[in-house]
């Protein structure tokens, strides 16, 4: 193949930025396809627009004669990063790039859907576009390496691995010389993927004379071929994107190796991609947004061991385990897949894509064993349904009244008879090496699948019309967790319908996820704001209290700050509700804090009392007895930190407000009565959501009201505007009826922080950057 590639163009001067004046050729084209879309609207390419133009901006000018730019973006999971550097690769080509490079995950199902969409959207759109693969052939040296012209971008979408990675850098070897006139792209996708060095860096022999270059000392393999293209690239720019930017953040920003160069720390720029309308993500499903969702069923601990095959502790063997009875969650988690494929289709949904996750094992022997169980259990129910009419109806109408408040499209008869022919169209799909089964949306997108598998689920592949997910994958790694939770994307006319079938212990680690996700991204927003680059400024991120934020070997750089509760909303959201006994204390405990100081003004659905001094809280909540599993809210600790701020005249003045719902049921507290709190049950002893965002702004300057936003009310907007004097104590008295539970109340709490000196949260941070 002979390659053409254009001269560089001759950039009109600067304004405010680099790009100005440019001519938007390819942006402008690839802008009509996405209006030619029905599923996109306006404002989502605007904003695609605009943050495509803040990406390519904050890169080196390609004007310079040598540069080497670093940057990181960072998405949110199945959330459109795909999109965003689509249209990041035509602003390139626009403003000079005259190579462009994709590097698409490690496995083929990846790579070969990227392909196919920026052939689609980008070089069958723009101009001048020479691609060197296509959609079942990956990169392959061209037959003419030196072939430079005047015209044309060259695309290049690539597996990130070793073999693929040493073709492109021995063409790039052939093509030393030509370089220098050719300004390359790299863009790496799930950049925390294989990208990150796991091993060292071989010494420099002018630096340490004694140290010669040695292979053992050497960076992993991947990285270094990373890292040995951009050498060989006179001008090159490198922007990583992922959803999961720990370990990209924590990449030592001084490494370097003797023979492949500079590591990849984005030393440049990091961008926070916004949050997409219709997105469901953590927060969503898991954080303070999540209230009011019916979303969690609980998995138990017997139905997880029937499931797994077993691992001896000491031999470290895997004991396979026989024929499979479906558990009754499994089978009530497919028999609602059915019933959520059925509404879709009564809601005027035909022909669209409907999943459901079965994510259990990573070993193949388990998701094979599955597929089959699965299979055998649908016959089972249709061969029952045969020998006695009716019984298929009956199960469904169960599951019906398990899958909880969801409005229905039509009366229920027919949807248990569209459900009953539903679940005979299941097609289940076992994901791995072995099967080499496929989801083929493009060609059936009318499949109702059920897609069973490990580890080709747990990243950057797509799960189109996912409503169910039945997942007990567990890992000690935040990273891996999120990028394992296919459930994550876009649910336009069905997010109701969204369930999650898993642990109690899992669906905690989520909960607290949210938290560290929340973290990380107004850390980012924060060094955008002081105008800082990440090699200036340390991103600051929260550090899970159950799981690594990456593997040790991809973090040697990281270092803890000190535990801070700084600006944060801690609330009880599991409860030991198998004791009586201490539930009761926790009431009385209320009582008599609020018999101490009663409250003087009604207001915003409660009663509240002023100028409760500091040390009276931190006894509450040391008093107070929490579940022993609980992860966030530890109030012993807290009641520490707190004493610790109010030391140094932080956090010194408190209120206290307690929740009261017009309701008949009530109880008294202090003295007075009070509405109880109705919070459901979404697992055995978990309630989700504890808060109602408003609160956190009654004792705020003009009340919540002030703190209104689209969605609702901006409870991070309150903490912000909150005096550092000034802490918040929220009490919830909850009906235990709901709860199951035959006590009085069941006290719920909840704080609302100010930003304090001491720092945001517990932070993980790189020390190899400076820390404000």
């Amino acid at each position: 193949m002979h390659i053409r590639f254009p001269r560089p163009l001759s950039l009109k001067p600067r304004l405010a930025l680099w790009t100005d004046g440019n001519a938007w050729t390819n942006w402008s084209r690839h802008e009509a396809y996405l209006r030619s879309q029905p599923k996109w609207k306006s404002h989502q390419i605007a904003s695609v627009a605009e943050e495509s133009l803040r990406i390519i901006s904050k890169t080196t000018p390609i004007d310079r004669p040598e540069f080497q730019c670093r940057g990181l973006v960072v998405g949110y999971v199945q959330s459109g990063k795909t999109a965003n550097f689509t249209a990041v690769a035509a602003r390139a080509a626009d403003v000079g790039y005259r190579l462009i490079i994709v590097l698409s995950g490690i496995h083929d199902s990846l790579r070969n859907q990227t392909q196919k969409r920026l052939d689609l959207e980008l070089a069958g759109t723009g101009v001048d576009w020479i691609t060197l693969t296509d959609e079942t052939t990956d990169f392959h040296e061209p037959e003419v390496a030196d072939g430079f012209a005047s015209t044309g971008t060259v695309l290049i979408v690539a597996k990130k691995i070793t073999p693929i990675l040493k073709r492109l850098n021995q063409w790039f070897g052939k093509l030393e010389g030509r370089l220098a006139e050719v300004p390359v792209l790299l863009i790496d996708d799930e950049a925390d993927q294989a990208s990150i060095n796991t091993r060292g860096n071989r010494g420099d022999p002018s630096i340490d004379p004694d140290t010669a270059p040695d292979d053992d000392t050497a960076p992993s393999l991947t990285n270094a071929l990373i890292r040995d293209i951009l050498r060989k690239i006179p001008r090159a720019t490198y922007i990583a994107y992922t959803a999961t930017p720990f370990a990209n953040i924590l990449i030592d920003p001084d490494a370097s190796d003797i023979l492949v160069g500079e590591d990849l720390f984005p030393r440049d720029f990091v961008v926070q991609l916004p949050r997409p309308d219709g997105y469901v993500g953590t927060e969503e499903l898991f954080g303070t947004s999540a209230r009011g969702r019916d979303v969690l069923r609980s998995v138990n601990p017997a139905d997880v061991k029937a499931l797994k095959s077993e691992q001896r502790r000491k031999s470290g063997a895997i004991v396979v385990r026989g024929a499979l009875d479906l558990p009754q969650s499994l089978a009530d988690a497919l028999l609602t897949f059915a019933l959520a494929g059925a509404i879709r289709l009564l809601r005027g949904q035909p022909g669209k894509p409907h999943t459901m996750l079965v994510h259990v094992s990573r070993l193949q022997q388990d998701q094979l064993r599955i597929g089959e169980a699965i299979e055998e259990q649908i016959r089972a129910w249709f061969n029952h349904e045969s020998a006695e009419p009716g019984v298929l109806r009956r199960m469904l109408h169960s599951a019906l009244a398990g899958l909880g408040a969801v409005e229905l499209p039509c009366a229920e008869e027919i949807i248990l008879e569209e459900a009953v022919t539903n679940l005979a169209r299941l097609e289940v799909v076992v994901l791995n090496s072995t099967t080499g089964d496929e989801l083929e949306y493009d060609v059936k997108p009318g499949r109702q699948l059920v897609a069973v598998g490990g580890n080709r689920l747990s990243r950057g592949l797509t799960l189109e019309g996912l409503t169910i997910a039945y997942f007990l994958r567990t890992t000690t790694l935040a990273d891996a967790l999120l990028q394992m939770a296919r459930w994550y994307g876009f649910r336009a006319g069905y997010e109701d319908l969204i369930r999650i079938w898993t642990t109690e212990g899992i669906a905690q680690w989520f909960v607290e996820l949210a938290l560290v996700e929340e973290s990380l991204r107004n850390s980012i927003t924060a060094l955008n704001k002081a105008g800082r680059r990440p090699d200036q400024m340390a991103i600051r991120m929260r550090a899970h209290s159950k799981l690594l934020l990456t593997s040790k070997n991809k973090s040697r750089m990281q270092t803890d700050d000190a535990r801070s509760w700084s600006g944060e909303g801690p609330q009880t959201i599991l409860f030991p509700l198998y004791d009586r006994e201490l539930l009761e204390r926790n009431v009385n405990l209320a009582s008599a804090l609020l018999q101490k100081y009663p409250p003087t003004q009604d207001a915003h659905g409660g009663a509240i009392a002023h100028d409760v001094p500091a040390e009276d809280i931190a006894l509450f909540l040391r008093r107070y007895e929490g579940h022993p599993n609980s992860i966030a809210f530890q109030g012993t600790e807290i009641a520490d930190w707190i004493l610790e701020r109010a030391e140094v005249g932080e956090l010194v003045n408190w209120t206290v407000f307690v929740a009261s719902p017009q309701r008949e049921r009530q109880v008294i507290l202090g003295g007075r009565n009070f509405g109880l709190v109705r919070r459901s049950l979404q697992s055995n002893e978990s309630i989700g959501i504890l808060i109602d965002p408003r609160h956190e702004g009654v004792d705020l300057y003009g009340g919540p009201e002030n703190y209104r936003a689209a969605a609702g009310y901006n409870a991070r907007a309150m903490r912000e505007e909150r005096p550092t004097q000034q802490g918040l104590l929220l009490l919830y008295p909850l009906d235990p009826e709901p709860l199951r539970v035959p006590v009085q109340a069941v006290l719920g709490l909840a704080l609302s922080l100010p930003r304090t000196t001491d720092g945001d949260q517990r932070f993980v941070v790189n020390r190899g950057v400076r820390h404000e």
